[in-house]
């Protein structure tokens, strides 16, 4: 029995790996990560993220320079985004965090479920 459901199990992955959906974030990931402007917008939106992070060691949130800083975060951060490739994988990624989700719900739900007063 238990060779068998290792082998389901097994099976059950590849079949997940090979699902088209899977394969399309692949490809789309493979390409944004080559894709010399993404890695540049990403590097901006890092050093902003690093920048705010700073600035709020020095001064409090509501701070004219943190508000300057968290203005540059928005903004790396929709360039990055706002980028053709990232929407792709975004766009892609969704599909796949939502079967995912389905997966979840319909396999391994039922196993969640606890009865702290149920005798053993």
């Amino acid at each position: 029995m238990n060779d068998e459901l290792l082998k389901a199990a097994y099976k059950f992955k590849e079949t997940i790996e090979n699902d088209e959906r899977v394969t399309a974030l692949k490809k789309a990931e493979k390409e944004m990560e080559n894709s010399e402007e993404v890695m540049r917008l990403a590097y901006a939106f890092s050093c902003a993220q690093d920048d705010y992070n700073d600035t709020l060691r020095h001064f409090s949130m509501d701070s004219k320079e943190a508000q300057d800083k968290q203005h540059k975060l928005y903004e790396t951060k929709l360039a990055l985004d706002s980028h053709p490739l990232v929407k792709e994988y975004n766009k892609k990624y969704k599909k796949v965090r939502l079967m995912y989700e389905k997966i979840q719900k319909e396999i391994f739900t039922p196993f969640n479920s606890h009865n702290c007063n149920e005798k053993r």
